[in-house]
């Protein structure tokens, strides 16, 4: 029972960290289109999305290479 509890947390957390990911790719991808010789724009991080966007991609990534046991 607890062990299902755990699965389904982590399941969650699993979904939210690839959604961040996901959102910071595709500010990324924006920024790097709208930007021209005249005028770069650079995609900038504060400190704690920073953080937060360096541990989705190491659980996104553990999960990839070592999965989630169901």
């Amino acid at each position: 029972m607890i062990t299902d509890l755990i699965n389904k947390i982590l399941i969650t957390m699993f979904f939210l960290a690839f959604l961040n990911v996901l959102r910071h790719g595709y500010y990324f991808i924006q920024s790097v289109l709208s930007s021209n010789e005249e005028n770069p724009n650079k995609y900038k991080l504060q400190t704690k999305p920073l953080l937060f966007l360096g541990i989705s991609i190491a659980y996104v990534l553990t999960v990839i290479f070592t999965g989630i046991m169901i």
